[in-house]
């Protein structure tokens, strides 16, 4: 009876994982981390060029500007150009250094970093539809824009408070920008958390995942597309526009010429704003090629590779 008792005391519960069932499913999660460096590097890549999102830069500084007009009252703000793009909003006041502030909507600020990050994570989410990710990927991008716009408004009472107390003086913007770097640094990243661990108990992720992990393991297939589509074509029209674009970047006339101020500031051994505007250019242009050619590449492929997932036994994926 004693040794029965021992055997039943030893014997592993129903529930316990075992070592190598712990080692399989940390691998099959370690796709998260990897993925969202995979995407760091490839956002850092594409945004080189500066005012790469421009377009959505310009209707962020137009939104910043007007509802910062609407809320502090006429002349809070202005609106105008940084390197030919309306993406600067110069905030006014007696109080500020010089009576205004000038800043502008970059390629970190327009808020697309944060909707990639937040999107990754909901798509690697296992156990939920395909369908229900989607959907919930438009509702949680919205709300990251109307944040990144709040944001942006914010920045008007802090430099306010600072300027009020110490008019005109040399550091009174320091609140505001110590706010701004805050959530540039991590205020955000705590944010983006926060909505994805509440969208996942709101979509009953536990639930999911424990299914999922009991499911068979879903299997991918590559395989190049057979059937086109007009839609389709397209998109590989729109690649080959992407690949002229980048084409036009790098050998175009303003690379040419500022590959010859170049060479002219070598021979002469000249160091100047002219040279400097010249490596400026250049270097730009060859990113703006890279960038396009990237997208371009990118595009083409997702067009012609068709990629199928098996649906794991257990999760619907019609929901």
């Amino acid at each position: 009876m004693s040794g029965a008792v021992v055997a039943s005391a030893r014997a592993p519960a129903k529930d316990d994982m075992s070592w190598t069932e712990v080692g399989q499913l940390g691998l099959r999660y370690l796709k998260i981390p990897l993925v969202l460096l995979l995407l760091e590097m490839l956002y850092w890549f594409l945004t080189q060029p500066s005012n790469t999102l421009a377009w959505i830069q310009t209707v962020e500084a137009f939104l910043w500007h007007h509802l910062s007009v609407f809320i502090f009252g006429t002349g809070a703000t202005e609106l105008s150009t940084h390197q030919g793009w309306w993406i600067r909003v110069d905030m006014l006041h007696q109080n500020f250094p010089d009576g205004r502030i000038a800043l502008y909507v970059g390629d970190e600020c327009a808020g697309v970093h944060e909707m990639l990050f937040i999107s990754t994570l909901v798509l690697l989410t296992d156990g939920v539809p395909q369908k229900l990710k989607l959907k919930s990927i438009g509702v949680l991008c919205s709300i990251v824009f109307v944040l990144n716009i709040v944001r942006l408004l914010l920045l008007y009472p802090f430099a306010r408070s600072g300027c009020d107390a110490d008019p005109r003086g040399l550091w009174c913007t320091s609140e505001m920008y110590s706010f701004h770097s805050m959530m540039f640094e991590w205020g955000f990243l705590i944010i983006l958390i926060a909505m994805w661990t509440a969208w996942f108990f709101w979509v009953n992720g536990p639930s999911r995942i424990r299914k999922a992990n009991e499911s068979i393991e879903p299997s991918w297939e590559f395989s190049f597309r057979d059937m086109w589509k007009p839609m389709h074509l397209v998109l590989v029209m729109i690649a080959m526009i992407f690949f002229a674009m980048a084409a036009q970047s790098w050998y175009g006339p303003d690379t040419q010429a500022a590959i010859s101020e170049m060479d002219d500031c070598d021979s002469l051994n000249e160091i100047s704003a002219r040279c400097g505007k010249a490596i400026n250019d250049h270097d730009e242009a060859i990113s703006t090629a890279w960038s396009l050619g990237t997208i371009g590449l990118l595009t083409l492929f997702g067009t012609a590779v068709k990629i199928e997932r098996q649906n794991p036994v257990g999760i619907n994926e019609s929901e």
